[in-house]
């Protein structure tokens, strides 16, 4: 494993180098004659600043490979309410889909405790992490952009994040003062497929120095359309011999409508060298969790509860958050000092098909960080210092973690310097982590430390390139220490192991790009050999009548790739037309298989997608085609997936400026009307995607100026 890593890294810096080498040569008047266009597509890529990287830069400037969704993209995509639906698309990421009332980014095949999905750099503070039924309590109709980092963010954000970070971008708490005195914008948005209904709206203001933030929404849905039977086809065949039929309604996913409210409200003291702010937000959510429908418990059900659906869960959440910084004089070492933090109160009851509560979810989480930016001679960076506090409870028929109290201190440092057209990275972090236990097993206190080199070559050129050489360790998470129970959500009797060590993950990526131009393209590929990779594996037994699942380790390694193509931009009835080629992959499979199975479960597929867009300045008009190939390489007790292919398009028009600020938008997905499943999904052999649908809504918005 060790020979493989570094000789992937020896190779990928050879490949970086000399790429950008071989680009310098050439002019951007040679790809662009007349040069608007280049300096234009440049100019906006430029403009945009990835918040999760503390020392704020643009994609191009940052090794690992970053995505950026906002603006009209985010208006069309933003259907459905969970973070996971919204960027199932982009490259390098799909969703866990639990139905539509949840579904969690999965990163380069990673899911779970190894991506964390923040909101203003904190994270989520919910339960989503320990199961895939647990929503994301993060609405994204209101984020002013989504960041994804593909590749370890553990050095910044912890052990949780070294499959990468996703950041949701909001304005609750202001930090600088708006350019108008006041503005609001209200939103309207449905489907066919679910029958949503979705009213949303929000306003930002100033008085004086304090600017202000306010949002709502309220969003219902029906249980969504689906082609055919929910159940695979096998399954059905299966059970049918053995005289118990699946019964179901065709077209129909049983348990998957969903009702949610959220509000927040935050503002903010602007003062010259920075500001300091504070919000609430509170998120309820009630939603169906589509299934088996065997969701009782075993010789304590009723039987007249039997066929009447699985659980609904039924979820609140308070949270407060602050956040504040002070920026110094130009002239000195210290740039500025930075501090923010959230805190919530957390608990979810699942509901058994009679009303009653079958297991109830308490948590109670503080996560806080303080950095202090600087420099020192040719070098830039931050030193922060990150502290997490969560007490998790549960109580009732799958109670299967026990009550946890968890403490996470983490000291981190990111340095940067650049050296004429390369810039090179440097960070490391220290993070202790406990495990209190109430139950006989041992608590868990380990330390855990990571560290991370980092190149750019041809920074401010239209051609980059990148290498990003890491080793992280990953604590294991309470779920993965102390199961024992069943996971009704899953289909799953879980047994953790209270002995498990720490992860360690070797990783190489490399990346090249070419930002500029009327051709413009991006190449990233990755290698990671995670030493005692924690999985769950399937032994063949039973226990209370579900297949047993035990978290085990073993050597692992995971490979892939992230490709894409921009084809140059050609005039067409008074617009530009656009084409997008794109294709992602990702291998995850045990080192050593010792003559077993060594394919990892839930693996994502190979996919290729072509996008054609048309914009003028008031019509944006797109057709999207993905391929998503069948995922053959399954682990033990795992049924393959197939080929299929999603078809969606869309439409916007902007009113602006005649009818002032406002948005037509509409989306057609699947309009092929196909019965696919997510090869990461639990719920895969249960809950196909969503069938046909046409998303449509409108957005309008106004301001005023002192």
């Amino acid at each position: 494993m060790q020979h493989s890593f570094w000789q992937s890294a020896v190779l990928a810096l050879a490949l970086s180098i000399s790429i950008p080498a071989a680009a310098d040569d050439e002019s951007p008047d040679q790809n662009d004659p007349d040069g608007d266009h280049a300096e234009h597509e440049h100019s906006e890529f430029e403009r945009m600043t990835v918040t999760a990287v503390p020392l704020g830069h643009s994609p191009s400037d940052l090794p690992l490979p970053v995505s950026v969704l906002g603006g009209d993209e985010l208006l069309l995509k933003n259907n459905g309410g969970t973070i996971g639906e919204v960027l199932s698309e982009e490259l390098g990421v799909t969703g866990s889909y639990f139905g539509p009332g949840s579904s969690r980014p999965v990163i380069r095949g990673q899911q779970g405790p190894r991506v964390r999905v923040l909101e203003n750099r904190i994270g989520s503070l919910d339960v989503s992490d320990i199961s895939p039924d647990h929503a994301v309590s993060i609405e994204p109709l209101f984020a002013r952009q989504i960041e994804i980092i593909r590749g370890p963010g553990t050095l910044v954000y912890g052990s949780g994040a070294e499959g990468g970070v996703v950041n949701v971008v909001t304005n609750r708490i202001p930090k600088t003062l708006p350019a108008e005195s006041f503005s609001a914008a209200g939103e309207v948005r449905g489907d066919t497929a679910a029958e949503e209904e979705t009213y949303a709206g929000m306003m930002d203001g100033a008085l004086g120095d304090f600017a202000f933030h306010v949002d709502g929404v309220s969003r219902e849905t029906s249980d969504v359309d689906i082609d055919g039977y929910a159940t695979r086809t096998s399954i059905r065949r299966e059970e049918a011999e053995e005289g118990e039929p699946v019964e179901e309604e065709k077209g129909t996913l049983a348990n998957s409508a969903t009702d949610t409210d959220a509000w927040s409200g935050g503002g903010s003291w602007i003062f010259d060298r920075g500001f300091f702010g504070v919000s609430y937000s509170s998120y309820e959510s009630k939603y169906g969790l589509p299934g088996p429908g065997e969701h009782g418990h075993g010789e304590e059900e009723d039987e007249d509860e039997e066929g009447e659906g699985g659980p609904t869960i039924d979820l609140d959440q308070d949270r407060y958050d602050f956040a504040g910084e002070w920026r110094a004089d130009e002239d000195g070492w210290l740039e500025a000092i930075r501090i923010e933090g959230g805190y919530n109160d957390y608990v979810h009851k699942e509901l058994e098909p009679n009303g009653e509560v079958g297991t109830r979810f308490d948590n109670e989480a503080f996560e806080g960080r303080a950095e202090l930016a600087h420099r020192a001679g040719e070098w830039h960076g931050v030193v922060g210092l990150q502290y997490t506090d969560r007490d998790f409870k549960a109580a009732g028929e799958e109670a299967f973690v026990p009550p946890t109290e968890s403490d996470s201190i983490g000291l981190y440092v990111l340095e940067e310097r650049h050296f004429d057209r390369t810039k090179m990275t440097f960070s490391a972090r220290y993070e202790g982590l406990e495990h209190d236990v109430d139950t006989g097993a041992p608590d868990y206190d380990e330390d855990a430390g990571s560290a991370s080199l980092g190149w750019v070559f041809g920074v401010g050129g239209d051609y980059t390139s990148s290498l990003v050489l890491s080793y992280t360790e990953r604590h294991p998470k309470s779920e993965e220490l102390y199961s024992d129970g069943p996971h009704l959500a899953t289909g799953q009797f879980e047994i953790g192991d209270p002995d498990l060590d720490i992860e360690q993950n070797k990783s190489v990526d490399v990346g090249v790009r070419k930002i500029g131009g009327d051709w413009r393209w991006g190449l990233s590929a990755f290698y990671k050999a995670s030493g005692d990779h924690i999985y769950q594996q399937r032994t063949g037994e039973e226990e209370d009548e579900l297949p047993v699942a035990l978290y085990v380790q073993d050597d692992a390694i995971f490979f892939g790739y992230e490709a894409e193509l921009f084809l140059p931009v050609f005039g067409v009835f008074a617009g530009d037309f656009e084409t997008r080629l794109w294709s992602d992959y990702v291998r995850g499979k045990l080192d050593d298989s010792r003559g077993r199975n060594d394919n990892l479960p839930r693996i994502p597929t190979q996919r290729f997608g072509l996008g054609l867009n048309w914009l003028s300045n008031r019509w944006t008009v797109g057709l999207d085609v993905i391929r998503l190939m069948g995922q053959t390489k399954t682990a033990d007790f795992e049924l393959e997936t197939g080929n299929y292919t999603l078809v969606n398009a869309n439409l916007l028009f902007d009113l602006a400026p005649q009818w002032g600020d406002v948005k037509l938008f509409l989306r057609g997905t699947n309009l092929l009307d196909e019965r696919g499943r997510r090869h990461e999904s639990f719920l895969k052999d249960y809950a196909p995607i969503p069938g046909i649908s046409a998303h449509a809504g409108i957005r309008v918005g106004f301001r005023t100026t002192d």
